[in-house]
Parts: C-alpha cells; sequence; structure tokens
C-alpha cells in the first residue's frame, strides 16, 4: 500500500480512537451492575437470615450487598458481616474485613463499630485488656442498636478482666435498650453470671444496696448466694424479694428459674458410705462422727434420706483401700471417710477416685490428691487464722505468742503469724513451753520482757548500793498474746499472765482451749479469754445451737459423744450435709454453707475451710462476741486428728 493509501486509513483511525471516550461513556456502567432495588432485596434476605439464626446465609448476603453499595454504606455492611462471622467463631474472616477498612476515615457509627469489631477481636484472642483500650473511652453519641452492642462487648471485657461487679452494671444498663424478649431474656442470664462471679466478700459489702433496678440484682445475688443450699430458707428469701421489688425485670418467670436451679443443684445421693474406726483405739472418736452423721441422717425426710452403709476400718490404713473399693462395687454414690490423716494419705495409691471422696482429714502438704478426692477436717490451721482474724478485729497489730512445743503448737503458732502479717500486723516474740508444764511464769516473764526489766533494776540498786522501790514493767510495743493451748494448761496460762502484770492485754487463743462442755467452775479462770470458736459450741439462739439438731438435744441422745468429743460430733452432722452439696461447693468458689462447724467454703485443691466464730468467757462460761472476722485468706492444709 502505497503513502497515499494509508492517508485515508490513518485519518479513518484516529477518528474511531476519538470517538472510543464517547462509546465507554454510552456502555460502560455508572454504578451498581444491579438496581437499588436488588441491593435492598439482599438486606432484606439478610435480615430473614439473621431472624431465623441462619447467620452463615446473613454474612455472606451482607457480603453481597456490600459489594453493590456505595461508600459509606459499603463500610457498615461489611462491618455488620464481621460482626456476623464473629458471632460463628470465624475470626479471621472478620479480620479480613477489618484489613480492607484499615486506614479509612468512617463515619461515626460506622468507626464505632469498627472498635466494636476489634474488641471482639482482642476477646477472641484472649486479650481483655486490649478490648478495653480499644473500647476507650465510649463514644457520647449512639444508636440504640450500637449502643446494646457496645454495652455487651464492654461487659464481657470487664468480666475478662476479672472485674464481675462492673459487668454486671454494664449488662443492667443494657438491659434498657433491648427490644426482643430473647435478646432481654440472653442478656439477663449473663447479668446473673456476672453477679456469682462476684467475690462474696465484695457482694457482702454492698448489701444493703440503694433499692434501685441494679440495688434489686445485687440483693436477688446475695440471697441466692447465702441460702442457695437451703431450699426452704432461698425459698422465703426470694418471696420477701418479690415483695420488695415487685416491678422488677426478674420478678416473675426468672425468679422462678433462678429457684428451681438452686433446686436442681442439691444433688442428693442415693447410696453413701461411711468409713470410720469402729474397733481399736479409735473406737470413741469414730462413734462421736457416727453419731452426728446419723444424727442429720434422721433429720431429713424419709423419701430422701440416702442409703447408708458403715464400714468398720479399724485403726488400719489398709483397710480403707479395700473399704473403698467395697463401697464402689456395692453401689455407694459418695464415700464419707476415713477420719485419721494416715488411712486418707492411703486413698491417694489410686489413680483417681471413681466416685467422690469426703475425707474427714486433710492430706499433708508434701502428698499430692488427686481427683474426686474432698478433704473436710477439723484443721487447727483454721482455729489459728480465725483466732488473728479476731485479733485483728479489737485492734491487735502487734502480738507476741505462747504456745506448746509441739508440732501442734508450732502449726497454729505459723498459721497466726501468716494470717495477722497478711492483715497488716506483726508477731514481736514467740516462746514455747513444754507439755505438761504447770508453772509459765519463766516463759511469760521472758515473753513481756519482765526478766529485762528485773535486770534493770537489779543493775541499778547494785550502782546505787542501796535498796530503791521497785515494779517491774511489761513490754509496751504489743497489743495482744496469743496462747497455743489446751484446756488443762489454757486455765493455768491466763491467771498466771494477770499475775505477771498483764492486766488489761487481750489474750487470744485457739478453739482447743476450751472442751466444748460448760464447766463454770472449772473454767472461771479463763474469764476474758478470747478465742474463735465453732458455731454448735456457742448458745447463740436461733442459730446453729438451735432447733432439733442443738447441743442440748443431742447431748440428751448422745451424751458420751457429745461431752467428750463435740467437735467431732459436729463434724459428723456436717459430713452428712455435705454429701449433696460437694458438685455445688466444687462449682461455685465462693458459695458459701453455714454449717455446725463453722462457715464452709472449698477452695481449688478440693479443701473445705472452716471460718469460726468469736467468742469468749464470762463467768465461767463461753459466750459470743458481737463481731465478725475479717474476709479470710486461704490457709495451709492440715487436719487435727492423726
Amino acid at each position: 500500500m502505497t503513502p497515499t493509501q494509508l492517508a485515508p486509513m490513518a485519518r479513518l483511525l484516529f477518528a474511531f480512537a476519538a470517538a472510543l471516550p464517547l462509546v465507554g461513556c454510552i456502555f460502560a456502567p455508572s454504578g451498581p451492575t444491579t438496581s437499588p432495588a436488588d441491593l435492598e432485596t439482599l438486606l432484606t434476605q439478610a435480615k430473614t437470615a439473621q431472624a431465623n439464626n441462619d447467620l452463615t446465609r446473613g454474612a455472606a448476603l451482607l457480603d453481597q450487598a456490600a459489594a453493590l453499595a456505595q461508600s459509606p454504606k459499603r463500610e457498615k455492611l461489611r462491618l455488620q458481616a464481621a460482626q456476623l462471622y464473629l458471632d460463628l467463631n470465624e475470626p479471621n474472616r472478620a479480620r479480613t474485613i477489618l484489613k480492607q477498612l484499615q486506614g479509612r476515615e468512617l463515619p461515626p457509627t460506622s468507626a464505632a463499630l469498627r472498635r466494636i469489631v476489634q474488641a471482639r477481636l482482642a476477646l477472641a484472642a484472649g486479650d481483655g485488656a486490649g478490648a478495653l483500650a480499644t473500647l476507650s473511652p465510649r463514644p457520647q453519641f449512639m444508636p440504640e442498636a450500637l449502643r446494646a452492642a457496645w454495652l455487651e462487648v464492654e461487659a464481657d471485657a470487664r468480666l475478662a478482666e476479672g472485674q464481675p461487679l462492673a459487668a454486671a452494671r454494664l449488662r443492667d444498663e443494657r438491659s434498657t435498650l433491648l427490644r426482643k424478649p430473647a435478646s432481654r431474656q440472653a442478656n439477663q442470664q449473663a447479668l446473673w453470671s456476672a453477679l456469682l462471679a462476684i467475690p462474696m466478700e465484695e457482694l457482702v459489702g454492698l448489701i444493703p444496696p440503694i433499692p434501685d433496678r441494679f440495688g434489686g440484682w445485687l440483693e436477688l445475688a446475695y440471697f441466692y448466694r447465702t441460702r442457695q443450699v437451703d431450699a426452704q430458707a432461698l425459698t422465703a428469701a426470694l418471696h420477701a424479694w418479690q415483695e420488695r421489688y415487685p416491678n422488677h425485670p426478674a420478678a416473675g418467670a426468672f425468679l422462678a428459674s433462678v429457684l428451681t436451679t438452686a433446686r436442681q443443684s442439691l444433688q442428693r445421693p442415693n447410696a453413701v458410705a461411711l468409713l470410720l474406726p469402729l474397733s481399736g483405739p479409735l473406737t470413741a472418736v469414730g462413734r462421736a462422727v457416727e453419731h452426728g452423721f446419723m444424727a442429720a441422717y434422721y433429720q431429713d425426710p424419709p423419701q430422701q434420706r440416702p442409703y447408708v452403709r458403715i464400714y468398720d476400718i479399724g485403726d488400719s490404713s489398709v483397710n480403707s483401700l479395700s473399704a473403698y473399693h467395697d463401697a464402689v462395687a456395692g453401689g455407694a454414690d459418695i464415700v464419707v471417710g476415713p477420719l485419721t490423716k494416715i488411712a486418707l494419705q492411703r486413698l491417694t495409691v489410686l489413680d483417681f477416685a471413681p466416685i467422690p471422696i469426703l475425707g474427714l482429714n486433710t492430706l499433708p502438704s508434701s502428698i499430692a490428691s488427686i481427683r474426686g478426692l474432698y478433704q473436710f477436717g477439723l484443721a487447727p490451721e483454721d482455729d489459728a487464722f480465725a483466732a488473728a482474724e479476731l485479733a485483728w478485729q479489737r485492734g491487735c497489730r502487734s502480738a507476741v505468742i505462747l504456745t506448746q512445743n509441739s508440732e501442734w503448737g508450732d502449726r497454729v503458732a505459723q498459721a497466726f503469724r501468716e494470717r495477722l502479717q497478711s492483715l497488716g500486723g506483726r508477731v514481736l516474740e514467740l516462746a514455747h513451753y513444754a507439755p505438761q508444764t504447770s508453772d509459765f511464769s519463766e516463759r511469760i516473764e521472758a515473753l513481756l520482757n519482765l526478766d529485762v526489766s528485773v535486770r534493770r533494776y537489779k543493775q541499778l540498786r547494785a550502782d546505787l548500793r542501796r535498796d530503791i522501790q521497785f515494779q517491774p514493767r511489761r513490754r509496751e510495743d504489743m497489743d495482744c498474746i496469743f496462747i497455743g493451748a489446751l484446756p488443762r494448761e489454757a486455765r493455768l496460762i491466763r491467771p498466771q499472765i494477770r499475775f505477771h502484770y498483764g492486766m488489761g492485754v487481750p489474750v487470744i487463743a485457739t478453739a482447743q482451749a476450751y472442751e466444748g462442755t460448760p464447766q463454770p467452775a472449772a473454767d472461771q479462770d479463763m474469764n476474758g479469754l478470747l478465742l474463735a470458736e465453732i458455731p454448735w459450741l456457742i448458745p447463740r439462739p436461733n442459730a446453729a445451737t438451735a432447733g432439733a439438731l442443738s447441743r442440748d438435744r443431742m447431748t440428751e441422745l448422745w451424751p458420751q459423744s457429745t461431752q467428750h468429743y463435740p467437735r467431732l460430733y459436729a463434724l459428723g452432722m456436717d459430713a452428712y450435709r455435705l454429701t449433696a452439696l460437694i458438685p455445688l461447693l466444687h462449682g461455685n468458689r465462693g458459695l458459701q454453707v453455714k454449717g455446725r462447724t463453722g462457715e464452709l467454703t472449698m477452695d481449688a485443691r478440693g479443701v473445705i475451710h472452716r471460718e469460726l466464730e468469736p467468742a469468749h468467757f464470762v463467768d465461767g462460761l463461753l459466750q459470743p462476741l458481737d463481731i465478725r472476722p475479717s474476709p479470710r485468706v486461704q490457709p495451709a492444709q492440715a487436719s487435727s486428728h492423726d
């Protein structure tokens, strides 16, 4: 083709190229490939899918709708899809959406939704602190639905960070924004779970609450947790609560469900095996526990009593293992016992306990427990902890200790020291005395620094070379004296402290200083002595001492057991009650059970601890004190009967 022939062709191609943009303007789409009606159809379908709880389809439809929408609606729909992916436990897909929106400026509503998704992703990764940081500060203005979503994730973050009270308050605030009954019900359950996670000592500090909506929740949780193990008392308390808060959101169906849950949580066993030494040198102590156990057993209605089979394991630890196997083969649902430390230790050769064991002692710290073994004993450490709490309540910040020179004495002295120091106090000095001692003068004089005062007097008299008037002076840096003593020793130590210028100094002892039987003539010398004792031994009307299982009533039926081994008798009564409460205590670390041996709680190791009640001697008789020990810390594990 010649140049003259190419010129017209070039002009034609040039004209065609110039026309291409115009053709594009005519045929290229200027927006979504579908009409607005198609977008609305997808959104309607997504909403329907969510209402039917088909979250997978709902998220997919939102993704499709976002692809068709213009900004900023596109980003909002993608964030809503990310929410559904998190509900489906697909955090990676939600994270991908966030990456697509990274660095983009969003309107306030979408920006708040993005922070919610970020916080939920942090929670999914176990980062509660990161979630709270993402949510701070909270936007001032949000639509109701978005605010409800915000409060939910903030409540979850507070709970993850160990702040159940704050989580409960947020859930209560959220309840006012929810319109659907199902959403309100789910929120109530989450609120209730947060209330049950509040440490009991913190909850007690909030009672009585402000009588508003949230105060009603607090009071309901308090009634439930303090009466959960007594269906009759709980029913009465919830009835009184409903009268106090007739229009509360929890009144009605939720209240009925709380009561039903409490009743179902009491899992009464059908068959119980009781392993005790009923022959040999420990017969008397074994009988005391047996009598207490059966006394409580017969207080239940006949239709609620389990079948009880009693195994005499004597004083041989080997027998406890064979008796346990026999109990399992015999269909027992729970084993109570054995009583001695060595017999309980024998059961730890098992890999695990196929049926639960409620041991009536505690293992040495050097022995590892096994799954299914729970420990409930009269640990002297519990008594010493309670004595230290009582000392602190009475204003004792600096103490001196006089205790028996024995393994038991070392245990109570160490426990008292640990608890007092944990409260902020200190032990200035520790002195020991030999068992069976009757004259404690030398030890008391040294403990009170009277010997130092006497030496100063003698030195001064020698320097002056003449007699001078002298009266020994005790140390002034102590607030109280703690004695670890048995009854015979305590009756001698208390008056000897007075004689050695100890008048006016509080003297505090463990429960072992009291025999457990009223003896006003023998105990006159213990007047003023302070101690923490099991509730069953303190004459307090309308409390643990009242009713068919009162101390007076049981003394009529079993005089030998209750007079010589009253604490073991009470141990047996509480052991029977605990057979129905072990699963409940195991699943609720904050639960407190009012028993006859004290207020009972279970720690993470399955050890049941006792919080005792304060008492003192007046006219030779033990009487209650109108104070309570401060909230306890976890005591060391040990037991008193070996």
